[in-house]
């Protein structure tokens, strides 16, 4: 069985105590803040977003987090020239949250896995997830990532550079989806398969708001049994709850799109 303390597990308590740490230090002794902040990894510049490269225009900001805490674990950072972030799916091709140096300055790259594309981030969106994060409780983020991980999942900009084998975009086009962690950076290499042209009318912010709230309630309906099929039941009423937000937003749209009704939320 697995191991616990006063039946707990003790990742949690230690997310517990470093949260709590964090919460007396900015309360009691604020100017100690900044030494509860970990050592820059070798992707991330030492001294935070002061630039030390030749080309400053080649180098990613991202938010960082070293380790669980409070608020004050959200560090701006600047990496190293020609480092983007990227999520946790190609780990064929590095280790999260940071890539090895890039090719930037070609549209189309040799030097990354032929099925991704880099993005120069303009928006991403800010989940309840991404708080989990921070606390130390989201169990795919420890699992898959660890520290330091970039935080996000939705991210809406312009691809800069294709892998070779990538054919249904190029560099110029506007585009959003989701990365599996890492969106939270001015530049993301993601698997162009999570990537869809932004719709005419929609702003960069628009378009970043839509993926994971939109995914996790297809999800949702999925396991209703209400999609992607027609639904199997005759009762076609639906019971929404936390309707006004991000999610049940987006479930109350889709259920009216599904011709299920009465659509009910509270």
């Amino acid at each position: 069985m697995p191991r616990t303390v006063l039946g707990q597990d003790p990742e949690v308590l230690l997310a517990l105590w470093a949260n709590v740490l964090s919460w007396l230090v900015s309360t009691f002794a604020p100017s100690l803040l900044p030494r509860l902040l970990p050592a820059a990894c070798a992707a991330e510049e030492e001294g935070g977003i002061a630039s030390t490269g030749d080309h400053p225009q080649q180098q990613t900001r991202c938010i960082s987090i070293g380790r669980p805490g409070g608020s004050e674990q959200l560090r701006l950072v600047r990496l190293r020239e020609s480092v983007a972030t990227c999520g946790y799916n190609i780990k064929h091709f590095c280790p999260p949250p940071y890539t090895p140096p890039l090719s930037l300055d070609s549209s189309i790259s040799i030097d990354m896995p032929e099925d991704c594309v880099i993005v120069d981030n303009e928006a991403f969106s800010v989940n309840y997830a991404d708080c989990c994060i921070r606390w130390g409780l989201y169990e795919s983020a420890k699992r898959f990532v660890g520290y330091p991980i970039v935080p996000g999942f939705d991210v809406a900009g312009t691809v800069s550079s294709v892998g070779s084998g990538v054919s249904a975009m190029k560099a110029g086009d506007r585009v959003f989806g989701c990365t599996l962690f890492g969106a939270y950076s001015s530049r993301v290499l993601i698997p162009s398969l999570q990537l869809r042209p932004i719709p005419k009318g929609l702003t960069m912010g628009q378009a970043a708001a839509l993926p994971a709230v939109s995914l996790t309630a297809l999800h949702a309906l999925s396991l209703a049994g209400h999609y992607p099929l027609e639904s199997k039941y005759s009762n076609r009423a639906i019971l929404i709850h936390s309707a006004a937000g991000g999610v049940g937003s987006m479930l109350v749209q889709m259920s009216k799109i599904l011709g299920l009704s009465p659509v009910v939320g509270v």
